[in-house]
């Protein structure tokens, strides 16, 4: 799930948030614009309650950081915040930006949403303007 430490790319995204609970990427291959995903940095766990109350206070930080960042930056009608670990069982938040034109925008994402085979990559280019706008937002609010 993880670029490592010093990787600012992954076959998963471009890493536009590196704090010290959490770093967060946004996805090369978005389910909705601005999908990121918030990973967990510290020890290996997989659910939220399994950390102690300074790393969930730490971590929940950072995810609200990044959270209003991208809320920020795309102006959706709502952002979904999903917690699901069923894949990948290491605890990572998804941030789903729900736009204002979304089809399904008062309903759950549609079954096929996470299938990477179905979900074309954002051209280069626009992955980075993407997510150098994001970091611009993270490094004003740290100010």
């Amino acid at each position: 799930m993880c670029a490592g430490a010093g990787v600012t790319e992954s076959p998963h995204g471009v890493r536009i948030f590196d704090g010290r609970w959490a770093e967060a990427n946004l996805s090369r291959r978005p389910i909705r614009p601005g999908y990121t995903v918030v990973i967990w940095k510290g020890r290996h766990v997989a659910e939220p309650w399994e950390l102690t109350g300074e790393e969930a206070a730490g971590f929940w930080s950072e995810v609200t950081r990044v959270a209003r960042a991208v809320e920020e930056h795309y102006r959706p009608a709502k952002m979904n915040w999903l917690s699901l670990g069923n894949g990948v069982p290491h605890l990572h938040v998804h941030l789903v930006p729900r736009p204002l034109d979304d089809a399904r925008a008062g309903g759950p994402l549609e079954e096929a949403a996470f299938d990477v085979a179905t979900t074309p990559e954002l051209p280069q280019e626009q992955l980075e303007a993407e997510a150098a706008a994001l970091r611009a937002r993270l490094e004003a609010r740290a100010r």
